[in-house]
């Protein structure tokens, strides 16, 4: 005789429901039921989230049951991909895709798996959502993106100390494989010390392999041997890691080839704690042609801008040609400054952009970029007379006559558009301004701009204001009174 099947009853029906309900809200993954709404400006909306939605958004769950919640909805940068694939759930297709979801301050990588549901009749009415977060797993993808990209080389090796015949390297990123010049199958489970080259002295290779002994951090400046027979110089450290219990299970190094550099100048700590500390934004560039620069280090004051302002002046063609003009004096060792203009958000500056070649064996290496700001205004100030004295002051602190030449030109020209040229003159006349003819003249000490007295003749387009005219009168009579 068969068995007959139990009904669950109303009660039983209702514990299964419960008892469903209790499972889902306890899974790890989250769980949503979205509804096809039929409102083309909020098409779907969520009738349904375990505790895990919560985690994984930030929303509480009032806040995702509310029309308007954007979690899991259509966002905008998504839009698109979102409308193909619910095309495929309405079709009764299950879809299962990674995206990056906005959620209550906070952005989220997910797995989704979307299922159709046919609540009612044969239509597709709502949908089911399984997530999973896989931020960390994301995080993970794009630091080894990361690190296949960098310039710097990094390797992991295991734990074997260097007198057992270790560390063996576990992995390297292309970088390190570009320097030494091998294939990455060939890199990988090679002893690391056989990088290290025969041109080390002793007693570096002493106290490297010695702190690898220890299992002690290491920061050194060493050379590498590599396939093509050179000798790379590198700037390595490495640092060890330990499990819970503290023991050693591998290390993690990160280099950077210093080669052009050492070539370019002597680099030493006390000089990058020297640059490190100073006031003002430095960076030095190695020189791989004319015009061509390639940036080695930066101070923290420059570190902090958005981009180093010798960068800027190279990227506008008249700037360009500027430093192009300077080019030969800096290539004969000459200290160069340049006063610049510079336009900011809501500032402008006046700078004075210091280059100063560094000498290698035989030729310029490397050039070092300070730049020292005079004065900084705010755009809409037209009243900028004690910027204009600063500037003077500045030019007549240069150190020949031929730069505070050049700099009095550049001012002129940026701040009021004025084309000026400078001759000699016997006159001892003061600065005189003619506003409606729109023509000025300014005689200078000997010594100013040359040896005798010389005078400053300039003309311009535009109807200045008072303000701006005295500004003008004030920088030309700061400039004719040095003392």
């Amino acid at each position: 005789m068969g068995t007959k099947p139990l009904a669950l009853g109303v009660r039983g029906t209702i514990r299964l429901a419960r008892l469903l309900d209790f499972a889902m809200d306890q899974a790890n993954d989250g769980i949503a039921i979205m509804k096809f709404t039929g409102n083309p400006d909020t098409p779907i909306r969520i009738v349904y989230a375990n505790r895990s939605i919560e985690r994984i958004s930030g929303f509480s769950r009032d806040e995702l049951l509310d029309p308007t919640n954007p979690f899991l909805r259509a966002q905008p940068q998504n839009r698109e991909r979102y409308d193909a694939l619910l095309q495929q759930v309405r079709s009764g297709k299950q879809v299962r895709f990674e995206i990056e979801l906005t959620g209550k301050g906070r952005s989220t990588w997910a797995e989704i798996r979307w299922s159709p549901l046919r609540y009612s009749d044969d239509e597709v009415t709502h949908y089911v959502a399984v997530l999973r977060d896989i931020t960390a797993e994301e995080q993970l993808n794009q630091f080894q993106s990361v690190i296949s990209r960098t310039s710097d080389f990094v390797l992991t090796t295991d734990a074997v100390r260097a007198s057992e015949g270790g560390p063996t390297i576990t992995y390297a990123n292309p970088a390190f494989s570009s320097v030494v010049g091998l294939p990455h199958e060939h890199v990988i489970g090679a002893r690391l010390a056989t990088f290290f080259s025969p041109n080390n002295r002793p007693r570096v290779l002493r106290e490297l392999n010695g702190r690898l002994d220890r299992h002690e951090d290491i920061s050194h400046e060493l050379r590498l041997s590599c396939a093509s027979g050179g000798h790379p110089w590198v700037e390595l450290s490495g640092h060890t890691v330990r499990d819970e219990h503290g023991s050693v299970k591998s290390w993690v190094f990160i280099g950077k080839d210093i080669s052009v550099r050492k070539q370019g100048y002597v680099q030493t700590a006390q000089l990058m704690r020297a640059l490190d500390l100073a006031d003002e934004p430095i960076a030095i560039y190695d020189i791989a042609g004319p015009l061509e620069l390639r940036l080695q280090h930066t101070n923290e004051r420059a570190a902090k801008l958005q981009e180093p302002l010798l960068e800027k002046l190279l990227r506008d063609p008249s700037e360009r040609e500027r430093i192009a003009s300077i080019w030969p004096s800096l290539r004969a060792g000459a200290i160069v400054r340049l006063l610049v203009r510079v336009f900011e958000e809501d500032t402008t500056r006046w700078v004075t952009l210091v280059l100063q070649p560094l000498k290698g064996a035989h030729s310029m290496g490397s050039l070092a970029a300070i730049e020292h700001c005079i004065a900084s205004v705010a755009r809409d100030s037209d009243d900028n007379v004690q910027t204009m004295i600063a500037v003077a002051r500045e030019i007549l602190s240069y150190p020949t006559r031929a730069t505070r030449r050049e700099a009095v030109l550049e001012v002129l020209r940026t701040e009021w558009g004025a084309a000026a040229s400078i001759r000699r003159t016997e006159q001892r006349a003061d600065v005189v301004l003619r506003p409606f003819q729109r023509t000025g003249e300014a005689v200078m000490p000997p010594g100013v701009l040359f040896a005798h007295e010389a005078a400053v003749q300039l003309t311009w387009t535009d109807v200045f204001p008072p303000q701006r005219l005295t500004a003008l009168r004030v920088f030309l009579e700061a400039m004719a009174a040095p003392q």
